[in-house]
């Protein structure tokens, strides 16, 4: 076997991983070590590559949330259907950067610092948009996490920041709401194939908020959430696409029951309470963003029997029952405490002065 066979092998081999027919286990010594990969693959790895790339992101995207039945409006009657039975099957299309990509990530040792940017000249199409999402879900809590999110073209991703805020770093996105409108697209496909992925991952951020000692770092997730989540709430709205924001209520539904120091617990004593309130404020982010959602349940709600609108009113108000409004109001009260408890607090110093000569007994 030639080296340029192995070096094909190796590639294959990383693919199939990031599009869930392998596991992290599987490549992770192919991504702590440098590897040369040739500019061109031979046509039998080609072909391979792409019979891969094709397949394994069907198989992605029904794991991703794919399968689940789910209720819709088809032509005013409600039905009920999988992804592919909502949708016509998309077009997926793969242009050279998802190749650029697989190279870069060979040919860099990714636990390393240092590592030579990975271009991110072009408009990826809705194809890489989800091969770097699947990206990001290979390397997360991983040690090659940072070198991928310091990618420009990873950090250029609508979907990877929708996804992974986390792994990108601390500088927000510099993105608009317009990164977001080519992910609704042919109905929306590519979000609704990855509802229960993003309520999963959505889920775990809240939940890890816990466990940040630093305030400078709970102040950065929660400010790149919520630049992330108000872009894609404008978008959702400007194209009548409210029910894929409902991702955000099947995260948070489970973190009612615990109580507001929950998203604080794990902040270090030894920062000013400044600091803290600060972080505790941005701790907040999602469950700020949820009063949107609140404000809109409250526009379905007011919807009326002749109003041109009313049966998507409807749906989505059943869709959003198990949320309700109590879930609403308990969020709401939830994230005035964050906002107000240690501020409150910091009105206290921290010390007590010693008492005066005059006090003394």
């Amino acid at each position: 076997m030639t080296q340029v066979s192995l070096a094909e092998h190796s590639l294959l081999t990383l693919a199939r991983a990031i599009v869930g027919l392998g596991q992290y286990a599987s490549v992770e010594d192919l991504l702590r070590d440098r590897h040369t990969v040739p500019d061109r693959l031979s046509p039998g790895a080609m072909r391979v590559l792409q019979d891969t790339l094709a397949k394994g992101s069907v198989l992605a995207l029904a794991r991703c949330g794919g399968w689940k039945q789910r209720r819709y409006l088809d032509g005013g009657q409600e039905r009920s259907g999988r992804l592919w039975q909502r949708h016509a099957p998309p077009a997926l299309h793969f242009s050279p950067r998802t190749f650029l990509t697989l190279r870069w990530m060979l040919e860099q040792p990714l636990v390393k610092h240092g590592c030579m940017p990975l271009p991110a000249e072009g408009t990826p199409t809705a194809a890489d948009e989800l091969f770097l999402y699947l990206c990001c879900r290979l390397v997360a809590g991983t040690p090659c996490a940072q070198a991928v999110g310091e990618q420009a073209l990873f950090r250029g991703s609508a979907l990877c920041w929708l996804g992974f805020p986390d792994l990108l770093g601390a500088k927000p996105p510099a993105l608009s709401a317009a990164n977001f409108t080519p992910l609704l697209a042919d109905g929306g496909w590519l979000l609704e194939a990855l509802r229960e992925d993003l309520a999963r991952r959505w889920r775990q951020l809240e939940e890890s908020k816990r466990f940040i000692l630093e305030p400078a770092a709970l102040v950065a997730l929660g400010t790149a959430q919520e630049a992330v989540l108000s872009l894609l709430l404008d978008a959702v709205d400007a194209a009548g696409r409210r029910d894929l924001a409902g991702f955000l209520l099947a995260a948070g539904r489970p973190l009612l029951e615990q109580p507001a120091a929950h998203w604080v617990a794990g902040l270090s004593p030894s920062a000013s309470l400044g600091q803290r309130a600060q972080a505790a404020r941005a701790s907040g982010a999602f469950l700020r963003t949820l009063g949107r959602l609140a404000r809109w349940d409250a526009d379905h709600r007011a919807v009326r029997f002749f109003d041109d609108d009313y049966d998507a009113a409807q749906l989505l108000l059943s869709e959003w029952s198990a949320f309700g409004e109590a879930g609403f109001r308990r969020a709401a009260d939830l994230e005035r405490e964050l906002s107000t408890s240690l501020t409150t607090s910091s009105a206290i110093p921290a010390t007590l002065p010693p008492p005066s000569a005059e006090s003394a007994p």
